[in-house]
């Protein structure tokens, strides 16, 4: 059964360092391919704790890293380790130019990984039983971040991953299911003013329709 499995919705220092959510990203199952979106702090750990469904990260395909900010990439490295341990050269590893240049995922471990796949603008992947596209590059704390269409044959997941509102956003992620990093109910004083919040645009009609 093709399912999403949140292993945590928090984000942003205060919230990850205390862990008053926790901060693992996303489990995805489509048909029958495993991966991992934005596997922050504690991932592995929530990962191998869950029973019901009991997720086992030796059997991932993917990870795929929206930017590189360690509350979405923290546990990239040790999520390849354990994607890698059955076979060497094992699994894609997805994520943004920038995030290779700022060492997320060290040497060693970018050996180990099967293929490595660099993120774009009007970019589209693909990985066992889903295609995914990015379609457009997202305005945040200039860092070099995209959101994600899953395509799984009978539904289509939009991800928006952190930005600043803007109109085009909209038109990018009309999926059956909409996942949005939001990092407040509302905005006080413009705060963490490159991500979504409860009082921006983005609580679109068009979106919620």
């Amino acid at each position: 059964m093709d399912q999403i499995i949140f292993l945590g919705t928090g984000g942003a220092r205060v919230v990850v360092s205390r862990q008053i959510r926790a901060s693992g990203g996303m489990w995805f199952t489509v048909g029958e391919t495993n991966f991992i979106v934005d596997p922050g702090p504690g991932a592995l750990v929530r990962a191998t704790a869950k029973r019901k469904p009991k997720l086992d990260p030796t059997t991932l395909d993917g990870i795929i890293l929206s930017h590189r900010h360690l509350d979405h990439a923290a546990d990239a490295n040790v999520l390849i380790d354990a994607m890698t341990s059955r076979a060497k050269k094992r699994g894609t590893l997805f994520l943004s130019r920038d995030a290779i240049a700022e060492g997320v995922v060290l040497k060693y471990a970018r050996e180990r990984v099967g293929e490595i796949v660099i993120l774009k603008e009007a970019g589209s992947y693909h990985l066992g039983d889903v295609t995914f596209d990015t379609p457009v590059r997202h305005i945040h704390v200039e860092t070099e971040t995209y959101g994600m269409n899953f395509y799984t044959g009978t539904k289509t997941v939009s991800y928006i991953a952190d930005t600043r509102f803007f109109p085009e956003l909209i038109d990018h992620y009309t999926g059956d299911v909409l996942i949005m990093n939001v990092s407040r109910y509302a905005n006080p004083e413009n705060y963490a003013v490159d991500h979504l919040n409860g009082s921006s645009r983005a609580s679109s009609p068009k979106w919620l329709s």
